[in-house]
């Protein structure tokens, strides 16, 4: 009878180990940074809020997104900037913090009842785009393009995928062709385009919610849209141009296309519950931008600019959990919560909203500081030049660091030197939303990054760079461009 070999444990893996390292790092640097010396202008007040600030970015990128929240937090009133009550009302108290809570709560009964994949299943069987190859490409593309933007990135890119391998295998396409690879790629690239369409979304209410802090008043929710629409509906063209005019897959199989590849045997008929949720889905669209369009004088904009955009999520939540259908709640609060809510995102901006308003605050000396520093690099440039260089550097960082916490870092910068150049900040503010939305050379730029470069069966790093090169240049000349001709026009700049 053998001996099984004894098992042999360790209390601290080589992971691990890192881990605490870089933990350590984290906290020394929130905490022990406020000891070095000022450099004029800062002040002593200025140098403690740096090093929390700093200390939360390396916490972020290396270590994760809850702890490091929460000790960033408690860090405001053991410097000395802020009470512990007041540190909460600014935090967890937030307008932005308590709306992307229920926008969590929200999206997760679209994608509990089925109602993503209908409306993506819908878009790409209408008989107009069968037999038209590259017109269906661009249908599919733009269904995961509308689910990113109603949900989240990941589930639209796993709905946009099991449709598509669907597709390939009935069509006969195989693994390494070329028209798989290309709408793999597609699909994340969408996904992620349509995350960055309502700014009521995880990354943009992070990133503009860094700038309504700093510039005391908000980015109008319809500009906003509008431009990050116009550059998502173009780059999806152009995407499937380049497909079409260069990468020239073989499409032939795709002609051949009819409603049986589909299988939708129930005919693509809402249920009762989708057709409740997908009024609620409308409703909460048109309420929030309402405000935007009708006058500021009518009852109705009255009404929705007292409760705010907040106000309108939690009210449509609450009669939603109020609401039964065949007995049952429309929603049920918990179970939409434990899977819905992603805490980490919540939890860092939570931690987002009072750092940065404190980092840009007379008492820091940061304004001053940061202009002095980028003064002799862009002083004698043209705005246009800081522009593009804000937009390269928020593309490149993001390929490494986490998306939020890139433009986390850079709206500070962005928005004290833009004044000093004459440039509105809420351009510099929508360039660096956007842009922190289209890396995908690496898997840490995000989780959509991530799930790309997993994807090993269908495609290959050495695609994902090729593909990912032409619609990285694509996106930024068109993010750039059309920020600035749509800004102007809508900030009347």
């Amino acid at each position: 009878m053998s001996v099984p070999a004894k098992a042999t444990t360790s209390w601290c893996t080589n992971g691990d180990l890192m881990y605490y390292i870089h933990s350590c790092i984290c906290i020394a640097i929130m905490f022990g940074f406020g000891f070095l010396a000022p450099v004029e202008p800062l002040t002593v007040m200025g140098m403690k809020i740096i090093g929390i600030f700093l200390g939360l970015l390396y916490g972020w990128m290396f270590v994760g997104l809850i702890w490091p929240s929460l000790i960033g937090l408690l860090a405001l009133p053991l410097c000395g900037y802020m009470t512990a009550k007041q540190m909460l009302a600014v935090s967890f108290g937030d307008n932005v913090v308590m709306m992307m809570f229920f926008i969590f709560i929200f999206s997760a009964i679209i994608e509990e009842c089925g109602l993503s994949r209908f409306i993506s299943l819908w878009f790409i069987t209408r008989k107009s785009v069968m037999g038209k190859p590259w017109l269906f490409s661009f249908v599919f593309l733009g269904s995961v393009y509308l689910l990113g933007a109603l949900t989240s990135s990941s589930p639209a890119i796993i709905i946009g995928w099991s449709i598509l391998y669907g597709i390939c295998g009935e069509l006969g396409f195989k693994k390494g062709d070329k028209y798989p690879i290309m709408m793999v790629f597609g699909i994340v690239f969408a996904a992620q385009m349509g995350m960055s369409l309502m700014p009521f979304k995880q990354v943009p209410l992070v990133s503009l919610g860094a700038y309504e802090k700093m510039a005391g008043t908000t980015i109008d929710y319809l500009t906003y849209m509008l431009i990050s629409g116009v550059v998502g509906i173009l780059s999806m063209v152009i995407l499937v141009f380049i497909g079409k005019y260069i990468f020239k897959p073989d499409v032939e199989p795709l002609r051949k296309m009819n409603l049986q590849v589909f299988d939708v045997k129930s005919g693509l008929v809402l249920n009762k519950i989708q057709k409740v949720v997908m009024f609620f889905l409308l409703l909460l669209i048109f309420l929030l931008i309402v405000p935007s369009v009708l006058p500021k004088t009518m009852w109705i904009s009255k009404i929705l600019s007292t409760i705010s955009g907040t106000g309108v999520v939690i009210l449509l939540v609450s009669i939603m959990c109020f609401l039964k259908v065949d007995g049952k709640p429309l929603m049920n609060f918990k179970k939409a919560e434990n899977t819905g809510v992603t805490w980490g995102i919540v939890l860092l901006l939570a931690a987002v909203q009072p750092v940065t308003e404190a980092l840009t605050s007379k008492a820091t000396g940061f304004n001053p500081f940061v202009i002095s520093i980028l003064d002799p690099v862009f002083g004698g440039t043209s705005a246009l030049f800081f522009l593009l260089f804000m937009g390269v550097v928020s593309i490149l960082l993001t390929n490494f660091c986490n998306n939020g916490a890139v433009a986390v870092a850079l709206m500070p910068i962005a928005y004290t030197y833009s004044q000093a150049m004459g440039l509105h900040p809420g351009i510099i503010a929508i360039i660096i939303t956007l842009g922190v939305h289209i890396a995908f050379m690496t898997p840490a730029a995000s989780a959509s990054s991530a799930l790309l470069h997993g994807n090993n069966e269908w495609i290959n790093t050495k695609s994902i760079l090729k593909i990912g090169s032409y619609m990285l240049v694509v996106s930024y000349v068109l993010i750039i461009g059309i920020s600035l001709i749509l800004g102007k026009l809508m900030f009347n700049y």
